[in-house]
């Protein structure tokens, strides 16, 4: 990752920072786009001067976010997309306001975002772009109906992407993972305990997955080493999906 230049795209939370952190300790520079605006306290101290806030999930304004801040940054050598929203609703109360947020933020940001970096000049021929899913595009979950199928989309597009990127020797890749250890808190597990299965948990057999973890996997895909993997879906998942 020496010398590397990475546009990440995430929430003001543990999975995009760690990649942030990962990568910076792994040689590259970085701008993180953040959706959510915070105060310093809780971002990791050496990303604090890479960060841009602006809501990229107000799809018209996208344009405006790579145009007007992001050109004096490009070329970049890597794309991360870490955003998007969770969401556990019953089928009863999935109303079509609450699925198309769903897919506006974990799809249509994407497809989005994509499609202005790709236009001349802000990534590189040879570049890769990964995105982070998740195994309920794989595996049906009580009450994730919505969640579960923007996932699915993104993957689909993530195939497409790669196909029509080829030509540039672009790699677009993605990263189906599971429960998360920061994502474990009270209010996450008594909604899914809830509204989903008992025993959810205890289905991701080696527990589990620290948010370092992603980071490494991702990084591993930004390297100039997998030049030949792409429309690629990696599951991590610590054995849930068995």
């Amino acid at each position: 990752m020496e010398n590397k230049k990475i546009l990440i795209f995430g929430s003001n939370s543990a999975i995009p920072y760690s990649i942030a952190e990962k990568l910076k300790i792994n040689g590259a520079s970085i701008i993180f786009v953040s959706n959510e605006y915070t105060e310093n306290a809780g971002i990791p101290q050496n990303i604090k001067n890479e960060i841009i806030h602006f809501n990229y999930q107000v799809i018209e304004n996208i344009s405006e976010l790579f145009n007007e801040h992001l050109i004096k940054f490009s070329p970049f050598d890597g794309l991360v997309f870490a955003g998007g929203i969770g969401g556990v609703r019953p089928i009863k109360l999935n109303q079509p306001n609450f699925v198309m947020d769903m897919f506006s933020a974990n799809v249509f940001s994407f497809m989005e975002i994509v499609r202005q970096a790709s236009k001349k000049g802000f990534l590189k021929d040879g570049s890769s772009i990964v995105a982070l899913s998740s195994v309920s595009s794989i595996k049906g979950l009580k009450s994730k109906s919505a969640y579960s199928a923007s996932k699915a989309a993104l993957e689909g597009a993530v195939r497409s992407f790669a196909a029509e990127l080829a030509v540039r020797k672009i790699r677009v890749n993605v990263i189906q993972k599971g429960w998360v250890s920061s994502d474990m808190n009270l209010d996450f597990i008594k909604d899914n305990v809830q509204l989903s299965e008992e025993d959810d948990f205890k289905k991701q057999v080696l527990g589990a997955i620290e948010p370092d973890e992603i980071a490494d996997l991702v990084s591993f895909l930004l390297g100039d080493n997998v030049k030949r993997i792409t429309g690629t879906s990696i599951l991590i998942d610590g054995g849930y999906t068995l």
